[in-house]
């Protein structure tokens, strides 16, 4: 049986410049998880990436700015947020 694929959910290093997007999943280990929340990375928190010159992300979580490689942003699952 083939699982279904949402194609609204992606690696945050696609999320779009400036798009509203809500954290699902994250697959790093239980060392980074716990640091990523330290840092307010948790599901279900909405982020944006507000700057992407091809090296670290920058991105607006919880009133604060943080900057991610992009190896560990590619580990953070992100699911496009609509205005519904």
């Amino acid at each position: 049986m083939m699982k279904s694929h949402n194609p609204s959910i992606c690696p945050l290093t696609m999320a779009p410049l400036g798009q509203d997007v809500r954290l699902c999943q994250l697959c790093a280990g239980r060392q980074m998880a716990h640091r990523l929340a330290e840092l307010g990375l948790t599901p279900g928190v909405c982020l944006r990436v507000v700057q992407d010159a091809g090296g670290p992300l920058l991105i607006s979580v919880r009133d604060s700015r943080i900057a991610l490689g992009r190896g560990i942003a590619s580990k953070l699952q992100v699911e496009w947020m609509t205005g519904d």
